[in-house]
């Protein structure tokens, strides 16, 4: 008898599992690149022609903040066993997160400004991609204080 493992198998065991435990984060992207509404732009500088427009500044390019909603699995580094090593214990992160894995979820990931989880503001340590012969999820590193 030949066992056939489903394609599909490991990703919709994981996508059940977030959509059980899983609780709602939202990831920052910066967008930039956003040109001003009320001033022109300058072609030598690359600036506004109004260096003290309301609007941008003077730089005539708006950078915002644009937020993705997305299930995650959460685990906070105080309720989970510390990693121990011969040197003591390794300290990886504040929070670690598990996401859906698509290529939109990945772009904001690498370009993300920071996350909020549980109404806490963090800060991308790390990410790295998992599963079983293609990435089905994301696992990222957060931590609190962005300057560690």
């Amino acid at each position: 008898m030949i066992i056939t493992w489903p394609s599909n198998f490991a990703r919709t065991v994981t996508d059940s599992i977030r959509n059980a435990i899983g609780r709602v984060i939202t990831i920052f992207v910066k967008v930039s690149g956003i040109p001003c509404p009320i001033c022109t732009l300058d072609p030598v500088t690359n600036l506004s022609t109004d260096p003290f427009c309301a609007s941008c500044g003077g730089n005539y390019w708006i950078n915002t903040t644009s937020s993705y909603l997305c299930s995650a699995h959460i685990r906070w580094r105080k309720t989970d066993q510390p990693l121990w090593s011969p040197g003591g214990i390794v300290d990886e992160g504040d929070c670690k997160v598990t996401i859906c894995y698509s290529g939109e979820a990945l772009n904001n990931v690498i370009n993300s400004d920071h996350f909020l989880v549980d109404d806490e503001e963090l800060y991308m340590k790390s990410y790295i991609l998992k599963g079983v012969r293609t990435p089905n999820r994301i696992a990222v590193t957060l931590l609190q204080d962005p300057d560690i």
